[in-house]
Formats: structure tokens, C-alpha cells, sequence
């Protein structure tokens, strides 16, 4: 029954912050488009995902969490706008990239498994999807980064939001967390949770120490704090 409970109460709390982010129309059929898929049953805290960027920024994200973490495991969906800035660097990439039409990955035996990923690319002329482990090419490393970062970055949205609801205590050491990921540039496009950072900035019953950090993330928000992520192994 407790964990019934729980798994209600996380789910309400992140669809809170879900419809804190207006709904964006869906993309033109002929736009052309990046995906990155995601599929790891170890992987932590997503054991898979698809974000998908079209080229006037309009943004999906669907993942499902690992069961390992706790809480609720129902799928999640969210609609937001992806920066000029980041949206103009993937599309260069992947351009760069022959847009996905050949093998990324390095073959290597050595390489520890860290999930399986896939770049796809949509347009009325070009359609390419390369699937990798690891990739030594730093183009493919930095688009894998970027969209590592980007679900990272969705996932402090989601426990924020529980933070907020259910935990308020707990809700400095998220916010620390997620200030460390951001100077390590480990996270990507803080505008998709603008919503619920402003909503804890902005709140005189919450602690001030939070609501200073947040404030402090949200006016990072539109720089390029993240504009030159590292590669990772």
C-alpha cells in the first residue's frame, strides 16, 4: 500500500511539473528532425528515452525510469523548445555527420557497455539512423553528451518537482546537486525546467537558501555555461 502510495504521489507531482510547460503543437511532417534514442535495462536514471529535436526547436521527450530507483515507473512525456544556439549545433553535427548514414560505433571489445544509442535523422530527402555503444568520433561524442545532459537535466525536473510537493527539506541538496552538474557541464538546456526552478525562486515559504540557488540557475539559463560540454568516455 506504501508503495502505491508513493508511486501516485511521484506521479502527480512530476505531471505538476509537466503542465508547468505549455504544450507545443506538433512539428510539421515534412520538418526535418534529430532523435536520440536511449535503451539500457541498467541504465540509471533512465533505462530508456527518445528526444526528438526538429528544426524550428520544437522538442519530445519520452522515458521510462529504472524501477531500481524507486517511486513511479509509469512513462514520462514533455514538450518544450530547445535553444537556438544548441538546436543550430545539432543539425550542424549531424550535417557533419553525413546525417547518420554509416557506421559510429568503435567495435571495440574492451569498451565497457554503457547503453545502446541511436542518432536518427528525418527530412523529405535524407534519412539516417547509425546505432553505437561507444563512438571515437568527437562529433558523435559530443551530440551523445549533449543529449546525456539533456535527460539528465529532466530528471532534476522531475525530482524537483517532488521536492517541491512532497519533500521541501530535501530540496537544497537536489539543487545543489543539480548547480555541481551544471559547473561540471553535465547537464544541458536548464530552459526545459525554467518552470519549476522559477516556481522554487519565487516561493517566500520556502527556504532561502533554496530559493537563492534557484534563482541563481535560472539566470544561467540562455548562457553558454554549457556550450562546450566534455566528451565522455
Amino acid at each position: 500500500m506504501r508503495t502505491f502510495v508513493a508511486s501516485a504521489a511521484l506521479l502527480f507531482g512530476f505531471a505538476a511539473y509537466a503542465q508547468s510547460t505549455p504544450l507545443l503543437p506538433a512539428p510539421a511532417a515534412n520538418q526535418a528532425s534529430v532523435e536520440f534514442n536511449f535503451q539500457w535495462n541498467d541504465g540509471v536514471p533512465w533505462q530508456s528515452y527518445s528526444i526528438q529535436i526538429s528544426a524550428d526547436g520544437k522538442t519530445h521527450f519520452e522515458g521510462k525510469p529504472n524501477p531500481s530507483q524507486g517511486g513511479d515507473v509509469d512513462p514520462v512525456t514533455l514538450d518544450f523548445v530547445t535553444s537556438a544556439e544548441n538546436r543550430q549545433k545539432i543539425f550542424a553535427l549531424a550535417r557533419k555527420l553525413n546525417y547518420f548514414q554509416g557506421d559510429l560505433d568503435s567495435h571495440l571489445k574492451h569498451i565497457a557497455q554503457s547503453g545502446a544509442k541511436t542518432l536518427v535523422y528525418k527530412s523529405t530527402e535524407v534519412h539516417g539512423s547509425a546505432t553505437y555503444n561507444y563512438s571515437p568520433n568527437p562529433d558523435v561524442q559530443q551530440l551523445t553528451q549533449f543529449f546525456l545532459g539533456l535527460a539528465t537535466t529532466l530528471d532534476y525536473g522531475r525530482k524537483l518537482a517532488w521536492n517541491y510537493r512532497f519533500d521541501k527539506l530535501g530540496m537544497n541538496q537536489t539543487l545543489r546537486e543539480l548547480q555541481e552538474l551544471q559547473t561540471s557541464h553535465q547537464v544541458d538546456e536548464l530552459s526545459a525546467i525554467e518552470p519549476i526552478l522559477r516556481k522554487i525562486a519565487s516561493d517566500p515559504s520556502l527556504m532561502h537558501i533554496s530559493r537563492q540557488t534557484a534563482e541563481h540557475l535560472v539566470k544561467t539559463i540562455g548562457s553558454t555555461d554549457a556550450a562546450n560540454p566534455t566528451t565522455q568516455p
